[in-house]
């Protein structure tokens, strides 16, 4: 990105695209009045209940709550930043952005990038063509012998790099790419001649892309049918940590499977790179894998944009189950369920969907255990448990990962069911051994809920009984759908609003929502206001979904004015009704002979109030 973006060309964008065009995509619209309706892209629905008004550039589900604008909608259903998302929409009108001035240092760092990701693509069509020149034979053979063919090499830009010392290198060079900037691309290093040499020979090469689609670096896998010569080299060779290439911050196949991570909420996270190939081509497109490292800070960083459950789906052996404990310890930092989908040993995903089929590995998916419990069976089962020395050795491996699990329930059931039934010990000694270790067990005897000792068992709160006479569950409906009425006529049609309107306040709005959407309506300027205007001024996302919802929903009947003098004074005479119930209250609680005045000027405003509510109430149904 060249800087930040002008806010002119934003808000231009905005008004220009046709968020209709962009929302049908990803799901059927079809006309309803001024509007159009579909099924919600983001949660599985049978009935339409998915808005979109081209007229003001918002959507809205009435389902699930999703709603914005085609920034917003680009972001949730793609999994893009703010930028991304807007550069998208740029690039699809054909708009040319404007950045704000940049630094020379910037400028500088911009220009660099620019031509390593320039060296990359170029690299990148080598590769593809010489798969499928004469020397890539070998090859595409072994891309057939693991069930791929020309449309997954295609969906992928799989390559081939000629057993070769100088092919790559001299192809860029001719290129007019500096040597300077191609060693620091990766893709050569220096020889002993003081020129370049290629990095990756004889192998296929798979490209590692950035969440825009740009190549920055490349994993390459040498090939079973290659003379290699007297030294056999490594299996896989990555491309060294660059100026744009950081192996743990990226993930292989991230740019395809970002949209459907999104929609899902899932993604699965392999070792290899032709898992991913395997598991997208039996249909699972949420599959990524990392590049050569162990899942990271920065890949949960990453991944907790786009995903709420992480499948960890690692090889069956001791370095799988490592990599999977590593990745739950920072797991815990990011808001993300951690699963651990168990392969048959000897195993990986790409065997499993190809022994078993698509079929097989949906059912590991779904069967994949969180990943405390798997944590902590190998915790225990790394001691011998047939001797006390050892059941006691286990229990006190478990202490750390039962600490870390801060549900009390959960954690009660995973000290009984993975710690003490599998050591054959009664809950409250393993309790009681915990317990030394600061790790408190509920509902062991102990008297506290869970966390620190010394802290009392915590009491649930009760809902108040206390009510109001007269609140029963259908009037309080029926009020708040008057006051939702009341709201949507003022986002709507401010132009059939009465003058009765403007003697409107927040006291008028009983349900805190409703309140909340009165404040933003107001703070903005009052009805007739651009409702982007009361979207800034809503003070949280559910209060601009409930904006949105409101000023797009259609209503029970077509208003006119006599309606919505009706629907105001309505509201006003609830008002007026309310202090006279209050009033009347209080003349019964005055004396009339002790405190005459009090009395006098209470029947006054009681009169004054029975008034005030016959003259609302004249307004024709």
């Amino acid at each position: 990105m060249a800087g930040r973006i002008v806010k002119e060309d934003i808000e231009s964008l905005r008004d220009m695209v046709d968020v209709a065009q962009i929302v049908g995509d990803h799901t059927s619209l079809k006309k309803a009045g001024a509007r159009l309706k579909g099924l919600c892209p983001f949660h599985g629905e049978k009935t339409p209940s998915f808005t979109v008004d081209p007229a003001r550039g918002l959507y809205h589900c009435f389902g699930c709550g999703e709603g914005g604008d085609v920034y917003d909608f680009l972001q949730k259903i793609e999994g893009l930043t703010f930028v991304e998302a807007v550069e998208q929409v740029a690039r699809r009108v054909g708009y040319e952005l404007h950045y704000e001035e940049l630094s020379a240092g910037q400028r500088k760092a911009i220009g660099e990038r620019s031509r390593l990701v320039a060296a990359h693509h170029a690299a990148l069509e080598f590769f593809q063509q010489q798969l499928y020149a004469e020397a890539g034979a070998v090859a595409r053979e072994y891309l057939k012998s693991r069930g791929f063919g020309r449309d997954e090499a295609d969906q992928f830009k799989i390559g081939f790099a000629p057993l070769d010392w100088e092919a790559l290198a001299k192809h860029l060079l001719a290129q007019r790419f500096g040597q300077d900037e191609l060693v620091k691309s990766g893709l050569v290093a220096r020889n002993d001649r003081g020129g370049v040499r290629d990095r990756f020979r004889g192998r296929l090469m798979f490209p590692v892309l950035d969440l825009n689609g740009d190549p920055i670096g490349f994993g390459g896998r040498i090939l079973p049918d290659l003379d290699y010569g007297e030294h056999t080299p490594p299996k896989y060779l990555n491309t060294p940590e660059t100026p744009i290439y950081r192996k743990h911050k990226v993930l292989y196949g991230m740019s395809w499977a970002r949209a459907d991570v999104v929609r899902s909420g899932e993604v699965l996270i392999c070792e290899g790179y032709t898992d991913v190939m395997a598991l997208h081509q039996a249909g699972y497109t949420n599959a990524a894998a990392t590049c050569g490292t162990a899942v990271g800070e920065d890949h949960f960083k990453l991944l907790s944009r786009y995903a709420q459950r992480v499948v960890l789906a690692f090889d069956s052996d001791e370095a799988g189950a490592k990599a999977a404990e590593r990745a739950w310890r920072i797991a815990k930092e990011h808001d993300v369920d951690v699963r651990v989908l168990i392969m048959p040993a000897g195993k990986d995903p790409a065997d499993v969907v190809r022994d078993g089929g698509a079929d097989h590995l949906a059912k590991l998916v779904e069967e994949a255990p969180p990943v405390a419990p798997f944590v902590l069976e190998r915790a225990v089962q790394a001691h011998d448990l047939t001797t006390p020395e050892g059941r006691a050795a286990a229990v006190s491996s478990a202490a750390p990962v039962l600490a870390d699990v801060v549900d009390p329930v959960l954690r009660r059931e995973y000290a009984k069911h993975y710690v003490a039934d599998v050591v054959g010990l009664a809950l409250d000694v393993v309790a009681q051994s915990l317990r030394a270790a600061g790790v408190e067990v509920a509902g062991t005897g102990s008297g506290h809920i869970g966390g620190r000792a010394g802290v009392g068992p915590v009491q649930a709160a009760r809902p108040s009984t206390a009510r109001r006479p007269g609140a029963g569950l259908n009037p309080a409906a029926r009020r708040a759908s008057l006051e939702r009425d009341v709201l949507r006529l003022a986002l709507q049609r401010p132009d059939l609003l009465p003058d009765a309107w403007y003697q409107v306040t927040e006291d008028d709005f009983t349900h805190p929502k409703a309140r909340a959407v009165f404040r933003a309506l107001r703070d903005a300027g009052g009805p007739g206001t651009a409702l982007e205007a009361v979207l800034e001024q809503a003070a949280d996302d559910d209060a601009r979904a409930l904006v949105r919802g409101i000023a797009l929903e259609d209503g029970e009947v077509e208003p006119d004015p006599a309606h919505a003098a009706t629907l105001v004074n309505r509201l006003l005479v609830a008002r007026v009704e309310q202090e006279v119930a209050w009033v009347k209250s209080e003349l019964q609680a005055v004396n009339e002979t002790t405190d005459p005045a009090r009395h006098r000027e209470l029947f006054r405003r009681l009169m004054q109030l029975e008034q005030q509510r016959r003259e609302l109430s004249e307004v024709p149904e």
